[in-house]
């Protein structure tokens, strides 16, 4: 009899695991449109057995995107100290494209707080209170133009991020190198990739290598040198 209860929790947390696996890959495929029915579907469970588990969709965004948003959250706390501030906002930059990249409810998530779960507009805010303070720094060690402000740096992070959904997330919710891409915009350097897997990490290489040089292009109009050349 004591096996029953245990074998319950066993099947209890398989579940829960798989649901969260596969609502990864859903979620940072199709962004938060994605609907539960095909989370739970990919999952061999029914839609009580996800509701059990996550009473509501935001719950089940929120768990998805937890350890990414960690990640990021520790990335630009890191970028915030720095003692050099162009470094610092270099990193910060980049590090929050580059999760926008990894995880497509994350780009809309943070892009579009009003109509994402609710732990997103905090980190939105945490995000802006550490665009002001290395944005004030840069301005003081002379590094960053003063004709810039914090707010025009996030609506650039945003804009850049629209480059990342063209390129690495497609225009259709369809992930470079997965079963069903057909959408990715021509890449230079894509081409010589081989078949197979390899051309699909090839090609999220290249496409990654896209919002990177344009980022690169952004953060050299912003720089002091932009105005003295």
């Amino acid at each position: 009899m004591s096996e029953t209860p245990r074998r319950q929790r066993w099947d209890a947390a398989r579940n829960r695991a798989r649901l969260l696996a596969v609502a990864r890959e859903v979620f940072a495929a199709k962004g938060l449109s994605a609907d539960v029915r095909e989370v739970a579907r990919r999952a061999d469970v029914g839609i009580a057995t996800l509701y059990r588990h996550f009473p509501t969709k935001d719950d089940l965004v929120l768990a998805t995107v937890e350890k990414d948003l960690a990640e990021w959250a520790e990335a630009i706390e890191i970028a915030t100290a720095t003692e050099d501030a162009w470094f610092g906002l270099t990193l910060l930059i980049e590090q929050t494209l580059a999760v926008m990249a990894r995880h497509r409810a994350v780009l809309e998530g943070l892009s579009y707080p009003a109509t994402a779960p609710a732990g997103f507009a905090h980190r939105l805010e945490t995000l802006h209170r550490m665009l002001d303070g290395l944005v004030d720094r840069a301005h003081r060690q002379g590094t960053l133009r003063l004709d810039v402000s914090s707010v025009d740096v996030g609506l650039l992070i945003f804009a850049l991020g629209r480059i990342v959904q063209l390129t690495v997330a497609g225009t259709d919710g369809r992930v470079p190198g997965s079963a069903d891409d057909a959408a990715l915009p021509s890449v230079e350097g894509a081409r010589s990739v081989g078949a197979g897997s390899k051309a699909g990490i090839g090609r999220t290489d290249a496409a990654n290598a896209v919002w990177r040089r344009h980022t690169g292009l952004v953060l050299d109009g912003l720089h002091t040198h932009a105005v003295r050349a």
